[in-house]
């Protein structure tokens, strides 16, 4: 039964689609529920009908899901994140190996994928090395200084505390909000584009207790930024590094045309195991440090390297896998087409002392076509690549190459499983797939697979 939008409909939710909506169905009919949770009996009033599925959301709940606790964020109820925070964590783990399992069988055409259970989070709050918050003029022209309220981007609310990132984290929170009034830096108006103020971004060493704080405004000349600055440092001994960053542009995001080191040094730094990264404000670096750390053993473990073998890592940002893998190999190849991530990578190859990993500027796909064309092979292969997963004319080079092992690091199920499809039609076999829980109490998911030449393709 279709329903009609604006209907008001009962519903009891059974499953949960990667994105976080809750699953109900009509008569066999799909419906998408926001807040929607398994085992929950609600009233859903229909706010979009599409020709398979409608969306809905949660206007009355008639008996709430056995599964349902008490979330520990008082801000739950209009943050934007952190949306399953009133799920059972062991739900949302079961959910988010199922997603995974499913999205093998559905897209990739598997029958039978070799999912092993999933890895959860040892610490599920408080797990974050990285958060940006948002300045905002109030309805009073006070400072807001938070997070976006769900579903309305343009708005951002006063937050009181964060179980995201750290107790530290709020208390600087707290005091830049408090000082950037009395020094009068006033916060950027995503509307009139008046102010200066714009984003507050900080950064932990979880394994190292060093903390950067990144001031990020508009255009302008407001001095007494420095002296904000100074008093972030003196305030908090953990931070080593406060910068400022410059986006005279109108596009809202954190990032921006100029960086200059205000207080300290101008990066801090992250263990991994027995290796040191250096971060800079605009590095990029895996949000979880504890679980990324297991992440990489994990992809270690799978990849079984061997000390002769050649290796290539795709998208390896800022080179963090290629220098974890460094001593299992005789060389490894980084590939990755942002210029800054790559002298970033450079660097954390000399902090390491490894000299067997070379970097490289470029598109993956165009890589992997001359390297394809002038018959370079490699013994293993690691990829990483963004949501969007690979590029079809990467994943051809990589069947035309060969490599007799493939690593493949994904953090969005379906377009995994599309990838290990070409894969598999190209002569791979999948051998094992691990779901890994990098962001509890979210509808994130990452899994770590190993695919093997078949040997009937591997060249003689």
């Amino acid at each position: 039964m279709k329903p009609k939008r604006g209907e008001i409909v009962k519903v009891q939710i059974d499953d949960l689609a990667f994105g976080g909506k809750g699953v109900a169905r009509l008569d066999g009919f799909v419906l998408l529920v926001e807040e929607g949770l398994p085992g929950d009996i609600a009233e859903a009033r229909v706010f979009r009908v599409k020709s398979n599925y409608a969306e809905a959301a949660v206007v009355n709940l008639i008996a709430p899901s056995p599964h349902r606790v008490s979330p520990a964020c008082r801000h739950f109820d209009y943050c934007g994140g952190c949306k399953w925070q009133n799920l059972d964590y062991a739900i949302q783990k079961k959910y988010k190996e199922d997603q995974v399992r499913e999205a093998l069988v559905h897209v990739g055409g598997i029958p039978e994928p070799p999912v092993e259970p999933i890895v959860g989070a040892r610490k599920i709050y408080y797990y974050r090395n990285k958060m940006e918050f948002s300045f905002h003029v109030g309805k009073d022209k006070e400072t807001l200084l938070g997070l976006h309220v769900a579903r309305r981007f343009q708005d951002v609310f006063q937050l009181k505390a964060c179980h995201l990132q750290s107790e530290l984290s709020n208390q600087i929170v707290n005091f830049v909000r408090e000082r950037s009034d009395e020094l009068e830096l006033p916060p950027y108006d995503i509307f009139t584009h008046e102010g200066f103020l714009r984003f507050l971004v900080i950064r932990e060493g979880k394994f190292t207790d060093e903390t950067l704080v990144n001031i990020v405004t508009g255009a302008g000349d407001f001095p007494k930024i420095k002296q904000l600055a100074e008093e972030i440092g003196h305030k908090f001994p953990s931070v080593v590094s406060v910068s400022h960053t410059v986006n005279a542009r109108k596009a809202n995001i954190a990032r921006g045309e100029k960086e200059i080191v205000l207080y300290g040094a101008d990066s801090i730094h992250e263990k991994l195991g027995e290796k040191k990264y250096r971060i800079s404000a605009s590095s990029f670096f895996q949000t979880n440090s504890y679980q990324v750390q297991r992440l990489y053993d994990l992809a270690l473990e799978l990849a079984e390297p061997h000390k002769l073998d050649k290796m290539i890592d795709l998208y390896t940002g800022t080179g963090t896998i290629a220098i974890y893998f460094a001593n299992r190999v005789k060389e490894v190849v980084g590939v990755e087409n942002v210029e800054d991530s790559v002298a970033d990578a450079r660097a954390n190859a000399k902090i390491n002392s490894v000299v067997n990993c070379r970097f490289v500027v470029a598109d993956v796909e165009t890589y992997l076509r001359t390297a394809a064309a002038e018959g370079e092979s490699y013994d293993l292969m690691l990829l990483d690549p963004p949501r969007a997963g690979c590029h079809p004319k990467a994943i051809k080079s990589i069947i035309e190459m060969k490599p007799k092992k493939l690593i493949y690091i994904s953090c969005n199920p379906a377009t995994l499983a599309r990838d290990i499809k070409m894969l598999v039609e190209g002569g791979y076999q999948l051998d094992k797939v691990v779901p890994i829980d990098m962001f509890p109490h979210t509808y994130h998911i990452e899994a770590v697979c190993r695919l093997t030449l078949n040997p009937a393709d591997q060249q003689i």
